[in-house]
């Protein structure tokens, strides 16, 4: 573990006048060492934080903006550091973002900083959205988009980490709280952002973007990349990127260039490109190749669709086998004992490995179908499984390692969606007044036949864990609520098989009566 020296008086002023020094003594990161800065991070910290022959900071507003992964968060975390401890006494410090979570990612990469460094632990109090500095009354607290709450602070320092997050349009909180925030005329106020290009020309960003170019506001600091400057980011990432994201969002993210309206989820070539006239709908499957079933479930006016894809082990290629829509209304829902009757021919019919079924609304049918001997498991439907579905379908697409026969609503959904970014990352969604039901079907079932192989038996989406292992990590986000049905493969003794004989409806219901299901 690195030992921290007490600084001498010296240093304590030099700490006064920049971060830079500060840093380097006293930000231990997750390896036990102290931060060993870029050289380009820095030259940013020595020109941002310069000061005139008197003594004043040159800049009060700083915008630096670099590709994804280069280490801004961890260099914003670091200034804000140094803002509670070392720029002034009585300092009111402030993260925000136009996403909390967001905001959260450097206040907390601020408190565990504290906690790695014992001089600076002993020296404060963290607590759980504010840390406390006894010895000079400083304090660090996270924001949010809620401007009105916010006018009347008297910000010693602002961070503001992916700026792009905030509303465009002038009347939007995002925009009033940036206003909200204005410096204090009576003290020496800094607002430093971090962050990656937008997509908005009508954004807050986009106009410091374009200050910062036209070089109009004397005092601010604009440092702008479109290369990765960090050494940790070669090719291969890069690369790697560039298969698994779209265009528009690897320019964005990798490239940290301007994309406005270019967010379409696929392209029509490369949906072309899939899409197989020879294929037809299949009626039974093979017995030697597994199939995946899944089923997105719309009661009224979403729609209900249930999908079959397997992996095929000899041009390891995923296809779609089969695909079935209900339509429901107020008048006349969707009839899930319909779904479950499916489930169980198509059952007889498919050498089904797995089916997947939305837990929290087919709870009910996962408990009826699995002792009946169907392979059926939960799906819970989180921002995180959304964005690898998106993800997974995305990297299949763009690479032509999918075949599907011509099913018009499906094309229709796969060139209406869009790829929208979170805090978490991107996902698709689809426009006001669409859908998305046979995509998401389509990603539930094509997802779980990829993760099947092992990673040299063909192409596989890294970062995409099997169904356990996701369940494990949604216990332990705890996302994952005790409705989820686990089903134990010693409960299962009999593998299904094509031919095999099922009962008939009458026959589930009877039993089902008997059983007061």
């Amino acid at each position: 573990m690195t030992t921290i020296k007490k600084p001498t008086p010296e240093r304590l002023r030099e700490y006064r006048l920049s971060p830079l020094p500060f840093i380097e003594d006293m930000v231990i990161l997750e390896n036990g060492e102290l931060i060993k800065l870029e050289e380009w991070q820095k030259q940013v910290l020595k020109e941002a934080f310069k000061r005139d022959k008197n003594g004043r900071l040159t800049f009060n507003i700083i915008l630096l903006s670099v590709p994804k992964k280069n280490g801004k968060t961890t260099l914003m975390s670091a200034c804000l550091l140094w803002a509670l401890f070392a720029h002034t006494s009585n300092a009111e410090v402030f993260c925000l973002s136009g996403d909390v979570m967001q905001a959260r990612l450097s206040f907390d990469k601020v408190a565990k900083m504290i906690m790695r460094n014992p001089l600076l632990r002993d020296s404060c109090k963290v607590m759980k959205n504010e840390i406390y500095v006894p010895d000079t009354d400083s304090v660090f607290r996270v924001l949010s988009t809620d401007a009105p709450s916010n006018h009347g602070t008297n910000a010693s320092f602002v961070g503001i980490d992916e700026l792009w997050q905030f509303e465009g349009t002038k009347d939007k909180e995002g925009r009033e709280l940036w206003y909200a925030m204005t410096h204090s005329p009576t003290r020496e106020a800094i607002t430093m952002v971090t962050t990656y290009a937008g997509s908005d020309t009508s954004s807050l960003l986009y106009e410091l973007y374009q200050i910062g170019l036209k070089k109009e506001d004397a005092r601010q600091y604009t440092f702008w990349s479109h290369n990765n400057l960090s050494k940790w980011i070669d090719n291969e990432y890069l690369e790697q990127q560039r298969k698994r994201l779209p265009a528009h969002i690897f320019q964005r993210l990798h490239e940290n260039r301007w994309t406005q309206g270019s967010n379409a989820f696929l392209s029509k070539a490369e949906v072309e490109a899939c899409k197989d006239y020879m294929l037809k709908p299949q009626i039974c499957g093979k017995e030697n190749i597994k199939y995946f079933m899944a089923i997105d479930l719309g009661l009224q006016r979403d729609r209900t669709v249930l999908t079959i894809c397997h992996k095929d082990p000899q041009d390891n290629l995923v296809y779609l086998d089969y695909i079935k829509t209900y339509q429901g209304s107020k008048k006349n829902p969707v009839l899930i004992s319909d779904v479950e009757q499916d489930i169980i021919l198509l059952n007889k019919n498919f050498n089904i490995k797995k089916v997947l079924a939305d837990v929290w609304q087919m709870q009910n049918s996962v408990q009826k179908l699995s002792r009946l001997g169907v392979k059926i498991e939960g799906f819970t439907f989180t921002s995180n499984s959304i964005q690898k579905i998106s993800q997974n379908l995305y990297y299949i697409f763009h690479n032509s390692l999918i075949r599907i026969f011509p099913h018009k609503m499906l094309e229709d959904e796969l060139l209406s969606l869009n790829a929208e970014e979170k805090s978490y990352g991107w996902r698709i969604d689809h426009k006001s007044g669409g859908f998305s039901d046979h995509v998401i079907s389509l990603g539930m079932s094509s997802l779980f036949a990829i993760q099947e192989d092992k990673p040299d038996a063909g192409f596989v989406i890294t970062g995409a864990p099997t169904l356990e292992k996701f369940q494990e990590q949604l216990k332990a986000e705890k996302l994952l609520g005790p409705t989820i049905i686990e089903i134990k493969e010693e409960r299962v003794k009999e593998s299904i098989k094509a031919k095999q004989d099922f009962p008939t409806l009458r026959e589930i219901e009877a039993w089902r009566n008997s059983r007061q299901l």
